[in-house]
């Protein structure tokens, strides 16, 4: 993170003497501060900006990801958004997401930049937001440009899931791949990829790509005590440990299994039963499971 004191930042968005002076991670924060203020660049200082082109790989990938941050953070970005993309900061601080190559893909970027103020949910989620500004990058693109940021592993997977299996999740057409879905991420990743789809498609402006209404019956499906996830199963991991799984992938292959055989049989999800169930089931059958989880919550680029 590039660090100036207040008294030098606001030097600097005054002096152009003074900016010429700061190193180059400190004329991007600067440039950038003005962005987020105005929606616009002081022409003299940004032309100084430009001829400083062979020091800019001095400046970092964490620290170009932290100026998007910043500009996330506001509660209406979008005139700051528009102005990096104007001015090529975006392009500088995300350097393997450009150029967007698809035609369709541009334009869904810009109707997303334009819009972005129409994002009024999670207002303080900035990986929510961040994701839907990557939304139109080429996914590999945005997964390298995120562990370049030093994003950790937990973050990097999160958003680009909700970027990934975004196309599978709208296709969602019936209460049984609802339920596969929901089965396969959890509750919590399908209430951030709902949110995720809608607005997506509002911000997008992508009307032949609008995501199934389904979080009432999701909701309805929790209050009525469904089994939804592992989390809804009456075993727990550690009965499954107790019950002969060696592996982390053991355990999540039988917890897959006992979710899909609840959504199946909705009144036994009882301790007993299935555990019973678990010890009927051969080794076989547990490794084709571990293999299926592998295929379907792999991103593939």
């Amino acid at each position: 993170m590039i660090e100036m004191t207040e008294k030098a930042l606001s030097k600097a968005l005054k002096d152009s003497d003074y900016f010429q002076t700061l190193t180059p991670g400190e004329m991007m924060h600067v440039l950038i501060t003005d962005v987020i203020a105005r929606g616009d660049v002081k022409k003299k200082d940004f032309e100084h900006w430009m001829t400083q082109e062979e020091h800019w790989p001095q400046i970092s990938a964490p620290d170009r990801m932290d100026e998007v941050l910043r500009v996330l953070e506001e509660p209406a970005p979008s005139a700051a958004l528009q102005a990096l993309q104007r001015t090529g900061f975006m392009a500088f601080c995300l350097p393997k997401c450009f150029p967007i190559r698809k035609l369709m893909d541009k334009k869904t970027f810009y109707n997303i930049i334009d819009n972005f103020d129409a994002l009024n949910i999670r207002r303080d989620d900035v990986g929510f937001r961040l994701a839907m500004l990557m939304f139109s990058f080429d996914p590999y693109a945005t997964e390298v440009t995120l562990r370049d940021a030093n994003f950790t592993e937990e973050a990097v997977d999160w958003i680009c899931n909700l970027i990934y299996f975004y196309m599978e999740f709208i296709r969602l057409r019936n209460q049984k791949s609802l339920e596969e879905f929901v089965g396969r991420f959890g509750k919590d990743f399908y209430f951030d990829m709902n949110d995720y789809a809608q607005y997506a498609w509002k911000l997008g402006k992508m009307r032949e790509l609008k995501p199934l209404e389904s979080y009432s019956f999701v909701e309805s499906m929790i209050k009525h005590g469904y089994v939804l996830d592992a989390e809804d199963l009456e075993v727990t991991a550690q009965d499954l440990w107790d019950a002969g799984a060696e592996s982390e992938e053991e355990v999540e292959a039988l917890q897959s299994i006992l979710v899909k055989h609840c959504h199946k049989y909705k009144n036994e999800n009882k301790k007993k039963m299935l555990l019973a169930l678990v010890h009927d089931l051969t080794q076989k059958q547990i490794d084709k499971e571990i293999k299926h989880l592998k295929k379907v919550k792999t991103r593939r680029y």
